[in-house]
């Protein structure tokens, strides 16, 4: 329940048990007295249910509900207190055939809870707003910073990558140059370069090569050996 330092009005509804999830209302009817009261060590204060009677309230005590009017000076007066309990209670006065009152009963305590001063409960909800604010910005950052080295990660993998690439490029480059230095060497020879050599004699399949080729270059030893590997196709049976 909130106080503030002015005149208030605190309806309640209470139940049986309402704790539970099939709870009822009590009936409040029948000569019950209620009070709402606020005690501490050195102070109680007792305010009856507000009188209905001209008023343009409507409180329907048979199903639980009932009304209570706390003055300026009791709200200043409970803010003032050194705890914060209150408790709803009741009294049933027993009369006798006239109806005058004979005997009250045992005051019971039907209800207790805690109140709040209401001017700074405002200030508190708003720090814990902020609180709640904070936090989430905190984990909005956080997530942010996980993302942003992630996204480092990733672009120093890219471009680990993309060394790798040009430098299988490069080497791919190499192979094909290679490749094409070679089929030029087979081209050169299957296109019939000439040698130096001498027939031995008819029906012989045999030849003698120098070891350069007419242009006076030296042959190397693959070359020569794809030479002769072409004279034996050339001449064999």
């Amino acid at each position: 329940m909130k106080i503030s330092p002015f005149d208030i009005f605190r309806m309640f509804t209470l139940y049986e048990d309402w704790r539970s999830d099939d709870r009822k209302p009590l009936d409040l009817s029948n000569g019950q007295k209620l009070y709402l009261v606020f005690k501490s060590k050195k102070k109680e204060i007792r305010i009856p249910e507000y009188d209905l009677i001209d008023s343009e309230y409507t409180v329907d005590k048979v199903n639980g509900q009932v009304l209570f009017k706390i003055s300026k000076k009791q709200a200043i007066d409970i803010l003032s207190m050194d705890n914060n309990d209150f408790y709803i209670t009741r009294v049933y006065d027993v009369t006798d055939y006239t109806g005058e009152k004979v005997v009250s009963s045992d005051e019971e305590p039907l209800y207790n809870g805690k109140w709040k001063d209401e001017t700074s409960n405002t200030v508190d909800n708003y720090t814990s707003q902020l609180k709640n604010l904070m936090s989430i910005l905190e984990e909005r950052n956080k997530q942010i910073k996980d993302l942003q080295e992630s996204n480092a990660k990733l672009i120093e993998q890219n471009a680990k990558f993309a060394t790798t690439i040009a430098e299988l490029q490069e080497q791919n480059d190499n192979l094909t140059s290679t490749v094409t230095e070679l089929e030029t060497t087979v081209t050169n020879y299957e296109s019939g370069h000439e040698y130096e050599g001498t027939v031995v004699g008819t029906g012989t399949h045999h030849v003698i090569v120098t070891g350069k080729r007419l242009n006076g270059e030296n042959y190397t030893e693959e070359q020569f050996q794809k030479a002769l590997e072409s004279l034996e196709e050339t001449y064999k049976d």
